[in-house]
């Protein structure tokens, strides 16, 4: 740790600062936790959250991946702490001994400190940090909205004396009630409009101060005396010497109610959970304000140790602030000195003693906890009303209501539950058919005669292509189930034969989706119509499986490694039905040349410039890498086109039937193969060699123009379909 003498000065200003104010959070904190009939303790209270700001406050200013980090007990916990001990008092049966109680909460914050310090630490240690981030925003906004309920309610406690009810808003308006809780709503609307329009550091202690000597004044110009005051509930009172803290946590843990404190587990799975949370947030707002990145597995580990620390010591749950970090680095100091000289102030007020804290009123007490209160509810719930989706925001205000009525954990449950079905709902609406084609549409990597290439357009529209994406499961594929029931069932003289399903992108299926897809099997059986699940993967399988989608292959469905053969197969049974016998049949190219030509003595012109092959199946009638010195016209027979890539796998690009021409590019272009061409049964081939092809230019160019048009025509068509393929894949 290094800094200038140009900025220790501005350093020690700054934690000098930053500890007042975290002494005067800390000693808000505590009275919010030890008040009711716990006020007797509140001196062990403050010295137990001055404990907590100088072990976490140093531990995390030493070690924290950024060096402005500043870290003490957190607002957003102290809510459900003082939550969990206001719910151990009432559960406390009368008569119990005072002390008793005190330990049993003192021992409850211990736990809670503790093992929120072990799994801070944990998820840090497994670096599993960023998953937290997946908890819905909309809970993140309720959890931190209803902390601000929470502290506006803990707020008046503090000034009252009793948490406000329902039923006792009425006198809650009584004069004796109002002149204790009216001074601190007047106290905390000063701070919010003072912080809006004076942004320094020093606005806050300033105003605070203002708030403490103002109130005096004004109690003083009324006639109230000090010991008035004090009698009177208006002051926090003389506390204890030494802050009234002891390291005798582990002590006071025998004489605590250890089954009192297991019926709080729902507390503290709370408290874990958002401070989990807490330490992420604050620490990725960390990151924005100071445009430098943090490790969040660091900044775990560390809060974690804090926190352990203080749970050893009899302290309570602390971690990073965003606030105070973001005060720190306004005015321009970004040393880890800041925060070690806050940690000594607050250790200089824990030795010393509390004694000057009791002309404290807690009208600013309670004013500076509604202040805090007041900026999460105008953050969440009104600002977040033009800034968040109506959905989000509904949340948002439920959680609200739930926490306030019910508890965190439940309000952490129902926007969760809430959160997962608003999901549900939203993605139920998002297609899972990326794209509804027709083999009209796309085909397959197949080169046909120009009469089975005019039927598939012409029919085409009897082979349905599904491309789905997403994760599929009831909504998705239910709405699915609906489209290709309602697209199938009409009969007609062009109704749909097959239905293609490509799963290429088709991340997962739940057992739901699959009991639709048996359902569609089950309508298919009925109808008559084929099935294809192209590219589906095993686990898709697996879960068809699973779900009773078996039986042989070509009664109902079938499987394709991809959607090229899926639509092969489906165009050749089209083909088949229409009674075009295009293997035993097929078109010649030399008949197209022929009708171009209009002679015969000028196709066997042509024929004289070719020499006709026998090709056995399996032959490699091209090598891919090879010189292009001529092609070949296929006349019966069928050959795939395919790349060897770097690994020797072996990928389909082509399969050319008898009337197709294959490696025309190479020869024209004068370029090495580009794939291998290999015979998939006995075939008859016409090839035409590079100087043949010179050879007929000269001596018979009538000829050789009908063959150019030819090739170019054909390499029109290829382009054509490609074009009118990507433009049906990209609508």
């Amino acid at each position: 740790m290094t800094i200038s003498r140009q900025e220790l000065p501005a350093a020690l200003v700054a934690g000098a600062v930053t500890g007042l104010v975290v002494v005067i959070l800390s000693l808000s904190f505590a009275v919010l936790i030890f008040s009711g009939e716990l006020a007797g303790h509140v001196g062990t209270a403050i010295g137990m959250a001055l404990f907590t700001a100088v072990v976490v406050g140093a531990l995390v200013a030493l070690f924290s991946s950024y060096p402005g980090t500043i870290a003490f007990p957190q607002d957003k916990i102290a809510p459900i702490l003082a939550l969990m001990a206001s719910l151990i008092v009432a559960e406390t049966p009368p008569g119990t001994d005072p002390e008793q109680v005190f330990a049993t909460v003192a021992s409850a914050l211990m736990l809670a400190t503790a093992l929120t310090g072990g799994l801070l630490f944990a998820l840090g240690y497994f670096r599993l940090g960023g998953f937290i981030r997946f908890i819905p925003y909309p809970v993140i906004g309720g959890f931190l909205a209803g902390t601000g309920w929470l502290l506006v309610k803990g707020a008046i406690k503090v000034m009252t004396g009793h948490a406000p009810t329902l039923e006792g808003v009425p006198h809650l308006f009584a004069v004796a009630e109002a002149v204790k809780w009216m001074p601190g709503l007047a106290f905390a609307l000063v701070l919010i409009v003072g912080m809006r329009r004076w942004k320094h550091v020093a606005t806050l202690p300033l105003l605070l101060a203002g708030g403490i000597l103002g109130y005096h004044l004004v109690a003083r110009l009324l006639g109230q005396s000090l010991e008035g005051l004090e009698q009177g509930g208006y002051l926090l009172g003389h506390l204890p010497a030494a802050g009234g803290w002891r390291p005798d946590a582990v002590i006071r843990a025998l004489s605590a109610d250890w089954l009192m404190i297991a019926d709080q587990a729902g507390s503290v799975s709370t408290i874990l959970l958002i401070s989990a949370i807490g330490v992420l947030l604050n620490s990725s707002g960390i990151e924005v304000a100071a445009n430098q990145d943090m490790d969040l597995n660091r900044e775990l580990k560390i809060a974690g140790i804090a926190n352990l620390v203080s749970g050893a010591g009899g302290g309570i749950i602390g971690f990073h602030t965003l606030g105070l970090s973001s005060m720190v680095l306004k005015m321009g100091v970004c040393s880890r000195l800041v925060g070690l000289i806050s940690a000594l102030v607050c250790l200089a007020m824990l030795v010393i003693g509390t004694e000057p804290l009791a002309l404290f009123p807690k009208a600013v007490l309670g004013g500076l906890l509604m202040f805090i209160g007041l900026g999460f509810l105008e953050e969440w719930l009104v600002d977040g009303r033009h800034h968040m989706p109506g959905a989000d925001y509904a949340i948002i205000v439920m959680i609200v209501a739930v926490v306030g009525t019910f508890g965190y954990l439940q309000g952490a449950a129902v926007g969760i539950v809430a959160c997962v079905v608003l999901f549900v709902v939203n993605y139920s609406r998002v297609a899972v058919a990326k794209h509804e084609l027709t083999a009209a549409d796309v085909s397959s990597n197949v080169d046909r005669p120009r009469e089975e290439v005019a039927l598939l357009k012409a029919h085409g529209g009897r082979i349905l292509i599904y491309s789905l994406q997403g994760f599929m499961f009831f909504g998705t594929a239910n709405k699915l189930l609906t489209r290709v029931i309602g697209r199938c069932g009409d009969p007609g003289p062009d109704m749909v034969e097959a239905v293609v399903f490509d799963f290429r992108r088709v991340s997962g299926i739940d057992t739901s989706a699959a009991m639709s897809f048996v359902k569609l099997r089950q309508f298919a059986e009925k109808r008559g119509l084929s099935l294809v699940f192209a590219g589906q993967n095993a686990e898709a399988g697996m879960v068809l499986e699973r779900a009773g989608f078996v039986g042989a292959e070509g009664a109902t469905w079938r499987s394709a490694p991809d959607l090229d053969h899926a639509l092969e197969w489906s165009e050749n049974r089209l083909l088949a039905r229409l009674e075009v016998e295009a293997r035993s049949k097929p078109r010649s190219l030399m008949a197209d040349l022929a009708e171009d030509l209009g002679e015969p003595l000028q196709v066997a012109r042509m024929m004289s410039f070719v020499e006709t092959l026998d090709v056995p199946a399996g032959t490699v009638v091209l090598q891919q890498g090879s010189a292009a010195h001529d092609l070949f016209i296929l006349e019966s027979g069928q050959v795939t086109v395919r790349l060897i890539t770097d690994n020797g796998t072996s990928i389909r690009l082509r399969t050319m039937h008898a009337g197709t021409v294959v490696g025309e590019m190479g020869l024209y272009l004068n370029e090495e193969r580009s794939a291998s061409v290999v015979a998939d049964a006995d075939c008859v081939i016409h090839r035409l060699t590079a100087r043949n092809l010179i050879r007929m230019e000269a001596e018979a160019p009538s000829v050789a123009a009908a063959f150019h048009r030819l090739m170019a025509r054909q390499l029109a068509e290829r382009l054509r379909n490609t074009d009118h393929m990507i433009r049906a894949l990209t609508d």
